[in-house]
């Protein structure tokens, strides 16, 4: 067994030049009289007030061996805390900028790793070998110092597109956006025409927080199976939580697009109260409306949906050829292997008929997380390869 701990501090620097306003000039704008050179100010807003990161980790660990090597466990638990953590900012169009770059805060990120591996069976080269490990990974990052109340750091400040937001005491992965209106009870609030109450405002007039994007565990399943010159690989994963707004089901269902949407002639009563009388709702709204008005069209709120998946992540075949077959070749070695990757998943807590795939990055590279904006959907891949020595 090792006993091991550590201490470590880094810098982090912004890219480009982020501090410096700079002006854009294009020499193929036509006007009178033919081409003429144009200039305008950057998207960019320059922040010359921004400060490097400062990053400071504790970690301590364990890694052990057991019964003759055949069961292996490390363990690792980590606390790493970030100074004036850098993130890309959107700014109101209004403003004459489109982006920035800010300091946050202090972000604390928290968790654990560990790693269970057990032989089952070793049979030697020409025998059979079977090994499994399973791999836990979870995380939690807070925002815990800030000098505003709220900084918008990717997504869009229309809260009807939906955020991710930094907001001291949160999660750095909350999603903001606008919400179903409550009343002083949290009971939902109906209009007279049988729809839901949108709201910029919670009930302590604050940015309705609408979801959390970091999950709760990420776990993987990994087995290595092998009989003489063959080897069979294969990886499951499991991501429990962490929330996603989803516009692709979201446009699905209130497309009436699939199977969840089939029955045209059903009627809804959405539960709550009404915003008029305080009585409970009983206004009965048809399948488009309920779809349309209230999914599509509605609060962002309802367009969150629980990112756990269970995920085949990939598949491997080998078979590496006996030495005697290639005693009269240039090859002292050839492997052969085929593979798959993202076979199969099932994000159990999304509609079945939206056949969606959580692990799409919505807003592009970058600390955000936990949107789809009607993305591509996620690639299965095959591949062949031949591994060769001489």
């Amino acid at each position: 067994m090792k006993l091991r701990a550590g201490y470590a501090t880094s810098a982090n620097f912004p890219t480009g030049y982020p501090t410096v306003s700079v002006v854009e000039q294009n020499t193929q704008v036509y006007g009178e009289g033919g081409e003429i050179t144009n200039n305008q100010v950057d998207n960019f807003r320059a922040n010359p007030d921004l400060k490097p990161e400062l990053l400071k980790e504790f970690e301590v660990g364990i890694e052990s061996r057991f019964w003759q090597n055949r069961v292996s466990f490390d363990f690792t638990y980590y606390d790493r805390r970030t100074d004036d953590l850098i993130v890309s900012q959107p700014l109101p169009p209004s403003t004459g900028f489109t982006l920035t770059q800010s300091n946050i805060g202090q972000i604390s990120n928290k968790g654990i790793e560990a790693d269970l591996g057990i032989d089952i069976f070793r049979g030697g080269q020409d025998g059979f070998n079977w090994n499994t490990r399973v791999n836990f990974f979870a995380n939690e990052e807070i925002v815990e110092e800030q000098e505003e109340d709220i900084i918008f750091y990717a997504g869009s400040t229309a809260l009807f597109v939906g955020a991710n937001a930094a907001i001291e005491g949160e999660s750095l992965g909350t999603i903001v956006g606008t919400a179903v209106a409550r009343d002083e009870n949290g009971n939902f609030l109906v209009n007279n025409g049988g729809n839901y109450v949108i709201t910029e405002q919670d009930n302590d007039g604050n940015v309705p927080i609408i979801g959390d994007a970091i999950p709760d565990y990420t776990m993987n399943f990994f087995n290595n199976l092998s009989y003489k010159n063959w080897s069979l690989g294969f990886q499951i994963q499991h991501v429990k939580g962490g929330d996603i707004m989803s516009s692709t089901i979201a446009t699905l269902l209130g497309r009436g697009l699939i199977t969840e949407t089939q029955n045209r002639e059903n009627t809804y009563i959405l539960p709550g109260v009404n915003q008029s009388t305080g009585e409970v709702n009983n206004l009965q709204i048809n399948n488009s409306t309920y779809y349309f008005n209230n999914l599509l069209f509605g609060p962002a709120e309802l367009k969150i949906y629980d990112a756990s998946v269970i995920r085949l992540q990939e598949v491997s075949l080998s078979y590496s050829f006996p030495k005697k077959f290639l005693d009269k070749t240039p090859f002292g070695a050839l492997t052969l292997t085929a593979q798959g990757f993202n076979l199969w998943y099932d994000a159990y807590n999304t509609p079945d008929g939206a056949n969606f795939d959580p692990n799409v990055a919505g807003i592009g590279i970058g600390n955000g997380r936990g949107f789809d904006f009607m993305n591509g959907p996620s690639q299965r891949r095959y591949g062949f390869s031949v591994r060769a020595s001489f």
